[in-house]
């Protein structure tokens, strides 16, 4: 198929940062033998308007020829609306959705009816939503394996790499104490110099030494992964956590050698074996106690950290999910062979 992948190029608006959609969006197709090309709505809105965007983006979608337009939903909109329901007169729309754990009320449920499919990674709002949305898709978010390492020493024992949001601060100063974790990203300077874990101190901190404080690049996230024994994984969303969801990491840690210690979920068991692929835990007590014994264990550590690689790779590349949403929507067929070609 020729695809169209509609989707950020820059990571948090840093045009040195690579946004991991984009190459989730672009690679595995590639290497699938499709087509693709990309389009950044993100950046072209915020250059010259939504009017414009739309205009540039229902033109090249006209005179493309594609078969499926592939498109990443944010928090915020890039063009005029008409221009995806045009498009649909030429192509194929697909929407992938971020966090409708939090904005599927508010933002991304009103975006459903431009698109002839759109994906959701969370069951609830699947289940709760087909019958009045019967465009939308359940998929799961996947495993690029570009950055992964299995056989890296592993000189890190026990590490969480992302996003220190603020309900995660607590239970991360208790398992530096408690088990050794090593955090890194933004907001780990929360837990790295506890005289800054408040609110207002961590702000403070921040704006005036930003360098001590900086999102990880797609890369480095994977470096670390590569070298740990043992992955910190919470599954609580962001805000007051009362949810649980299953992260990106679950599957993206999987290539790596690490051994994902993650909060008990039922919806990762789909997944994953708990206790022969990854390790769960029920409290943060109980994770602390996990971690020093995987910890002290390698023999262990090492078996479980194979078979959660094995199962990532036989079933959760973003290969696999593609192949099987392309089943589901019908589209595919004897794709056309190109040369899978290096993303910056």
């Amino acid at each position: 198929m020729r695809i169209l992948a509609t989707v950020n190029q820059a990571y948090a608006f840093r045009p040195e940062a690579v946004e991991p959609m984009y190459l989730w969006f672009t690679e595995p197709l590639r290497k699938l033998g499709h087509e693709v090309e990309h389009f950044d709505h993100s950046k072209l809105g915020r250059e010259v308007g939504f009017r414009a965007c739309a205009d540039a983006f229902l033109h090249r979608v006209k005179h493309g020829n594609y078969d499926l337009v592939l498109y990443q939903t944010g928090g915020h909109d890039s063009m005029e609306y008409d221009a995806i329901v045009e498009a649909r007169k030429y192509a194929t729309t697909v929407a992938w959705n971020s966090d409708d754990d939090w904005q599927w009320n508010s933002y991304t449920k009103h975006l459903a009816p431009l698109f002839d499919y759109m994906v959701t990674t969370y069951r609830h709002v699947y289940e709760e939503n087909r019958a009045q949305f019967p465009q939308l898709r359940l998929s799961q978010w996947g495993c690029l394996d570009t950055y992964a390492d299995y056989a890296r020493t592993k000189d890190l024992g026990f590490t969480f790499a992302g996003q220190i949001y603020t309900n995660r601060v607590k239970d991360c100063l208790y398992l530096k104490r408690k088990a050794g974790l090593q955090v890194f990203g933004l907001g780990s300077i929360r837990v790295r110099y506890p005289i800054v874990s408040s609110r207002s101190a961590y702000k403070f901190v921040a704006q005036r030494f930003p360098w001590l404080n900086r999102p990880l690049e797609f890369r480095e996230v994977h470096e670390i992964w590569n070298r740990s024994r043992v992955s910190f994984a919470p599954m609580a969303a962001s805000g007051d956590g009362s949810r649980l969801q299953v992260k990106g990491r679950v599957f993206e840690m999987g290539m790596s050698g690490t051994m994902m210690l993650a909060q008990r979920s039922d919806e990762i068991a789909e997944f994953y074996e708990p206790g022969k692929e990854f390790i769960a835990y029920d409290s943060i007590e109980d994770c602390a106690e996990k971690a020093r014994f995987y910890l002290q264990n390698e023999t262990e550590r090492a078996r479980i950290a194979e078979a959660y690689y094995r199962r990532t790779r036989g079933e959760h590349l973003w290969e696999h999910r593609f192949q099987q949403l392309f089943r589901e929507l019908g589209l595919g067929g004897p794709a056309k062979r190109v040369a899978v070609r290096k993303v910056a």
